[in-house]
């Protein structure tokens, strides 16, 4: 996990629930490497914080207490104005039409509520960079619009993976953790993180979901 040299992550999150949001406060700030440097209950003062502090990462948490959702309204008002800084998306919400309207928006990441620190963590840093990052459960979903979209097929593009890579890749598709792909290929997680580097770096990208999508995209699964 690259992380920034000297400084620490700077992050604001938007959260209409003051419990989630101080939550999400605490939570973050275990990490020593991250700092929350603002916080907002609405969209206006999310909008204002933004513009005054401009932070390394936008946390939205949408959907706290079954409210409607407003997170694709709010994404879309920071990026109008702001496009290169990345939002990530918290939501109990993972329809496939709530994940594709947020990252319509503009969107960089979306995770379900349940995560874990780790997970958490490691997303933040990963969209921090501007890569594109679901969490695993949302991809198989997301893939099935991408297929269903595509008019005529694209020539592939790399084509030097290997047989193992391939299936990897193909597991990765189908929204599996690394830790469940070790389990189907009788490999150990450290394997699996190996042949994924490979893998982005044949493809030209950065993250499991920019893989994935590329890999439907051009026929390679």
């Amino acid at each position: 996990m690259k992380k920034p040299v000297n400084r620490k992550l700077r992050l604001f999150i938007i959260c209409s629930q003051l419990l989630a949001r101080e939550g999400l406060i605490l939570l973050t700030q275990q990490d020593e490497d991250l700092q929350v440097v603002g916080d907002a209950a609405d969209d206006a003062a999310g909008i204002a914080g933004v513009a005054e502090l401009h932070p390394d990462v936008v946390i939205v948490a949408d959907g706290w207490g079954g409210e409607e959702c407003s997170c694709a309204d709010i994404v879309k008002k920071i990026k109008a104005d702001h496009p290169q800084i990345p939002i990530l998306v918290i939501s109990p919400h993972v329809e496939n039409a709530r994940v594709q309207m947020a990252l319509a928006a503009g969107a960089t990441g979306y995770l379900p509520l349940g995560v874990d620190m780790d997970e958490l963590v490691r997303v933040l840093y990963t969209v921090s960079r501007g890569e594109l990052t679901l969490h695993p459960s949302m991809l198989p979903a997301i893939i099935q619009q991408v297929e269903a979209g595509q008019s005529k097929p694209i020539s592939p593009t790399p084509n030097d993976l290997t047989e193992r890579e391939r299936d990897i890749l193909s597991a990765l598709s189908r929204g599996l953790t690394d830790r469940e792909i070790a389990q189907l290929l009788f490999i150990s997680v450290r394997t699996v993180q190996s042949h994924l580097a490979h893998i982005y770096e044949k493809l030209h990208v950065h993250s499991r979901t920019e893989a994935a999508l590329l890999a439907v995209q051009h026929g390679l699964v």
